[in-house]
């Protein structure tokens, strides 16, 4: 079989390069039924020049070749071990193609199932992990122009219907409560961010005046609630607790404009922020007591608001 042109040049280059796609194009079309056989030259029919015998490196094959590369002749044997070569290699390259597609398939189901299963197994971490490298982001988005909003793992809410505090002024207290609480947090969560990351002492009295500004219409928000006579000790427990958390960041801002490496744990010492913990514990206590059958939604939506508004 003669093979007109470079073709031989290209199956010799795709062979050393194992560029198997163009070896399979190449010989499928060489290889194609009812391609030309012509009786076997010795010579080049373009230019008459004596056929050189030339090797086919990458299948161990020889042929004859013209020297100035205006083709090649293949005898019927190589024909036939092309055609098998061909054959097996094109079953090699199907199975590789299904396994590496296997492969991925695999490497999919386990970048799904490596996540899942660490969430099945330590999912407190993984909730913690999350909020945290969220509260991370935040905490550098804090300006004097952007205040964001933050704790929405705390802002879960009093059912309307089905809490055991059924009583309509005591539960539309709660209600209020916690909507103010949910700023609270905000600005609390803003304020401890602006503290764990690094800026210039203007920056922490200008934001820690942003801070104590919201806390303070907080504060009057909560001063303004409608309290029913059972709730007044456990509302003015909350009221201390807003005041003393904002005395505290004030310490805090001070003490870091002194020490830059001042963080929390240097700072739970301090005065305010040991009221501000004790007066929000207390309060919670003297909740279950006052409402010891107090429903499963109705506990988590307080308790979650008092954990978020607490310092620590």
């Amino acid at each position: 079989m003669w093979i007109e042109g470079d073709r031989l040049h290209l199956i010799d280059s795709a062979l050393e390069q194992g560029r198997r796609h163009d070896i399979d194009r190449l010989l499928a079309d060489i290889l194609a039924p009812g391609a030309a056989e012509r009786r076997i030259p010795t010579a080049c029919p373009s230019c008459r020049r004596d056929l050189i015998r030339n090797t086919l490196p990458g299948a161990g094959l020889y042929v004859s070749a013209c020297p100035g590369g205006h083709g090649a002749w293949m005898a019927d044997d190589v024909v036939e071990t092309l055609r098998g070569f061909v054959d097996e290699h094109t079953t090699r390259a199907a199975q590789k193609r299904h396994q590496l597609r296997m492969l991925k398939r695999l490497l999919v189901v386990l970048a799904i199932l490596a996540p899942v299963s660490i969430l099945l197994t330590y999912p407190e971490r993984v909730i913690i992990s999350v909020v945290g490298a969220v509260d991370s982001i935040h905490d550098h988005r804090v300006t004097e122009t952007s205040w964001p909003s933050r704790g929405w793992i705390y802002k879960t809410s009093i059912p309307t219907k089905g809490s055991v505090i059924d009583a309509h002024e005591e539960l539309q207290f709660f209600h209020g409560l916690l909507s103010a609480l949910d700023d609270g947090i905000t600005n609390r969560l803003n304020m401890d961010g602006v503290l764990k990351t690094r800026r210039s002492p203007a920056q922490y009295r200008a934001l820690y005046a942003i801070y104590r500004d919201k806390q303070l219409d907080v504060l009057e928000r909560l001063r303004r609630l409608d309290v029913p006579d059972r709730v007044k000790p456990i509302h003015a427990r909350l009221i201390r607790a807003t005041e003393q958390q904002i005395e505290f960041y004030g310490a805090f801002v001070d003490a870091k404009l002194r020490d830059p490496a001042v963080d929390l744990g240097r700072m739970l010492g301090d005065p305010a922020l040991k009221t501000v913990n004790m007066e929000l514990r207390t309060a919670w206590s003297d909740i279950k007591r006052l409402f010891p059958n107090l429903d499963e939604e109705t506990a988590r939506a307080i308790e979650s608001h008092f954990c978020g508004f607490d310092v620590i």
